[in-house]
């Protein structure tokens, strides 16, 4: 009997190995070379990897051909010992080249799939983007009535306001925010900015005594902050926030031109309905109160049914807070949605990864792997004798 059948040529396993070790890393720093990814001076496209740690896994090629080796002498060693008839009863014939095979496999699926793991990517195409860009104007009021404490004995509807701004501030992401404050007359506080940081400064600054000549004139208020919006093809919306009361002139104009130019309009009121006083000096309270020409005590109220008028005449919606913790949900969707009503289609050139053709080879890999293993399929195997 010949009990070489039942052990591997070792030698000729070890040739094998080291020869497609030799082979893979050549293909595989004349592919890096090829495509660039190690020429780092070339103005074409290079080739790299978006997760390049991952690479470092291929040194685990090292142990894995080590057990390997390990298994195939401690199965000649066993095999050595044993008698031809010992070996025959215990012992089936083995296939130098089907054990290789296998190895082969099983190694090339585990170097790919790493390799796709690495996430290389080569070239670039061409892909279609959306911008959902906002431009977002706060229209303030900070005429006397914002001074009234109907909503708190401790804060004005002013503080309020500010507080609400802030809240509102910080839940912005990306977003350009400016400020206009207005009164009798309008000015731009703060131009559009993503400078959140900043913008909240600027809010904590804003008092009633900015403008002197006090009223209320959202017509021209609405004016600037139209005024303020860039040329560019982005979404735009107005928050006005106030307490509805309007001295000046009728704003049913520059309204009905902020729906036509499809600027998003968003109404916050600020107040209560019961109305308050409003005091002569905000940070003095006990000096009294404003009254009219005849000596009669002035009482400012919320006016919702003016601010549901301006929101409707613009296209948009209005919401009214009486606390002194402004919930602001109802606000924050509004402007949600303002980011989804125009949406512009741009083409973008980004990076084109390949990380699916490595692992479409090891995927290949573990299925021939898988067919020729007789311990699962071993469909393969079977033709080798």
């Amino acid at each position: 009997m010949d009990s070489s059948r039942f052990i591997y040529r070792m030698r000729w396993i070890l040739i094998a190995l080291c020869s497609w070790e030799i082979i893979f890393w050549v293909l595989y720093f004349v592919a890096l070379k090829t495509f660039g990814a190690a020429d780092y001076k070339s103005g074409t496209d290079q080739m790299m990897f978006k997760v390049p740690g991952a690479l470092r896994l291929l040194f685990l090629i090292v142990p894995i051909a080590l057990v390997y080796l390990y298994n195939i002498w401690r199965h000649n060693k066993m095999a050595g010992q044993l008698s031809e008839r010992v070996a025959q009863s215990f012992l089936k014939p083995v296939s130098t080249f089907s054990s290789f095979v296998k190895y082969f496999l099983f190694r090339n699926a585990f170097a790919l799939l790493v390799i796709a793991m690495a996430q290389p990517i080569y070239g670039k195409r061409k892909v279609a983007g959306t911008s959902e860009s906002l431009e977002l104007v706060v229209c303030l009021d900070i005429s006397n009535s914002m001074n009234t404490r109907d909503i708190s004995d401790e804060l004005s509807r002013l503080a309020i306001s500010k507080r609400a701004l802030v809240q509102l501030v910080n839940n912005l992401h990306g977003e350009k925010v400016g400020f206009c404050l207005f009164a009798n007359s309008a000015f731009v506080h703060l131009p559009l900015t993503r400078d959140y940081a900043a913008a909240k400064l600027f809010i904590q600054e804003i008092e009633t005594e900015m403008i002197s000549s006090q009223g209320t004139n959202i017509a021209e208020a609405l004016e600037i902050s139209q005024g303020m919006f860039s040329k560019e093809k982005t979404t735009k919306g107005i928050i006005l926030v106030t307490d509805g009361e309007n001295h000046e002139q009728n704003p049913d104009e520059i309204l009905k031109r902020i729906k036509e130019e499809n600027i998003q309009l968003s109404v916050l009121g600020i107040g209560t309905k019961k109305g308050g006083l409003i005091p002569k000096n905000p940070r003095r309270p006990e000096l009294g109160y404003k009254t009219n020409a005849v000596g009669k005590t002035v009482i400012s109220k919320l006016d919702e049914s003016f601010l549901q008028s301006i929101a409707r005449k613009g296209g948009g919606k209005a919401s009214v807070s009486s606390n002194e913790f402004p919930n602001l949900s109802a606000l924050l969707t509004q402007i949600s949605q303002m980011k989804r009503t125009k949406i512009d289609t741009l083409d973008f050139e980004v990076k084109e990864e390949r990380y699916q053709i490595p692992l479409f080879l090891s995927l290949l890999f573990w299925l021939a792997y898988l067919l020729w293993s007789r311990q699962y399929v071993g469909f393969l195997d079977r033709f080798i004798k």
